[in-house]
């Protein structure tokens, strides 16, 4: 079992607490806490808090002297205002690479020589009127400070660079595609794989995702921008599944790193999937979804196909987590296939609607036992109070948003009970042969 971050730390100060109380070894205190990928000398929490103060002192720096600038911008110098920014950059950069080589740290004074950069730019530009589209300032401000982030494998300044190209990928995606953005990505996923980074892979992975969709807008565009179709709900179907295949690829890894990241990365997935089910589950919404689609020449569903055709062949190759959810995953590109096969353009008739409706309610249903078997099963609070609150969830919608009639809504709940009850007595007998089959082995044991 995988913890996150939040929950190791609990976990480090409960042995520290067991070991002072005697009731525990020091050694046996750090066996436990190898299970999870940490020790009790781990000094990461008060590291961390350090780093997040420092970081956030220095940002507030940064901000008074820049406004301290702006207030008497106009009384000083064209030449002195530029040679002025230039050495304030070049200033934090060298205290910062100082810092680095000599202690290991510096990470902070290289934030800020990032924003410092960042502001030079604009200003220098403003003062000389140099071009016009504001996009390319920013572009220019990742790309100066991703050498920096890529020397001193700083996840601080890796988030910077991914914050500002973030920003220059939703303004120039207005006017080109912007290819370059494949850059920032890759030097943000090396910095995370080789410091370590859980929280870091995860943002990476959410930039990918936006600018996948970014692409597929242009796909969709008229040449002259993007445009956003109901394809784009097909693609970001398939790559839930390629995450979740992720996931429990990371989670089989030796490495303590690659597990944590699994486990993070396979939550966030399965939030964006359930998202996704309690979006469809609204007649309006799946209508206008279906009406929306161009049947099999849809660009979006073919990209989301070969998402989800790779990760199930992931899945099922590598034989990737438990049978319930191997089977939700490897369903999903026949289900993709078969909506924009059959569900074209001006397929939004009432009856075909509410057929997609119900299967879409019957299918998070399903989602929900999954869920709640498996966090029952593996020990996983998440995924079980994941299930019971998608239920729920569920059962309140259809009572506020009744799709078809009053007759459909109780065929529905009706279903629903059914469902459950079902596997309730499943569950139940599954537990007892359980049960019994462990009894007649310690039977054996003791008779041997």
């Amino acid at each position: 079992m995988q913890l996150l971050g939040l929950l190791r730390r609990e976990l480090r100060s409960e042995c520290r607490q067991w070991v002072d109380d005697g009731d525990i070894s020091e050694d046996q205190g750090n066996r436990i806490l190898a299970r999870y990928g940490t020790r009790l000398d781990d000094d990461a929490d008060s590291s961390l808090a350090y780093k997040v103060l420092v970081t956030v002192a220095l940002l507030f720096v940064g901000l008074a002297i820049l406004l301290l600038v702006s207030a008497n911008w106009e009384e000083i110098p064209r030449a002195v205002r530029m040679l002025g920014l230039i050495a304030t950059t070049i200033t934090l950069n060298l205290i910062g690479i100082r810092g680095h080589v000599k202690q290991g740290e510096g990470s902070g004074w290289l934030f800020l020589g990032g924003i410092s950069y960042g502001a030079s730019i604009m200003l220098i530009a403003q003062i000389y009127h140099l071009g016009e589209h504001f996009p390319d300032g920013l572009f220019y401000w990742a790309l100066g400070v991703a050498p920096m982030a890529w020397l001193v494998r700083s996840r601080v300044l890796a988030l910077l660079m991914l914050a500002v190209a973030f920003l220059w990928m939703g303004t120039q995606g207005q006017y080109t595609p912007p290819w370059a953005m494949v850059l920032f990505l890759g030097v943000a996923g090396a910095i995370a794989l080789r410091a370590h980074s859980g929280g870091l892979l995860l943002v990476v992975i959410a930039v990918l995702v936006s600018w996948l969709n970014l692409l597929l807008g242009w796909v969709y565009g008229d040449g002259w921008g993007p445009d956003f179709e109901a394809g784009h709900l097909s693609l970001n179907m398939g790559l839930l599944a390629l995450l979740y295949a992720f996931s429990h690829r990371a989670a089989q890894s030796e490495s303590h790193y690659l597990r944590r990241s699994g486990s993070l990365v396979g939550l966030w997935s399965l939030r964006g999937y359930l998202l996704l089910l309690v979006m469809f589950s609204f007649s309006e919404f799946s209508e206008g979804y279906l009406h929306e689609l161009v049947g099999l020449a849809d660009p979006g569903l073919w990209a989301g196909l070969l998402a989800a055709l790779l990760a199930s062949a992931w899945v099922v190759v590598r034989r990737l987590g438990s049978t319930g959810p191997r089977l939700l995953v490897m369903l999903l590109p026949f289900v993709l296939l078969g909506i924009h096969a059959f569900g074209g353009a001006g397929s939004g008739q009432t009856a075909f609607t509410w057929l997609f409706v119900l299967a879409v309610n019957l299918l998070a249903l399903l989602s929900a036992i999954v869920l709640i078997q498996e966090g029952l099963k593996r020990g996983l609070t998440q995924y079980f109070y994941s299930g019971i609150g998608l239920i729920l969830l569920l059962a309140v919608m259809r009572y506020l948003d009744l799709f078809g009639d009053y007759l459909g809504a109780a065929a529905m709940f009706l279903v629903a009970a059914a469902l459950l009850y079902g596997a309730a007595r499943f569950w139940r007998r599954q537990q007892g042969l359980e049960a019994r089959a462990a009894k007649a082995g310690r039977a054996g044991e003791e008779q041997s």
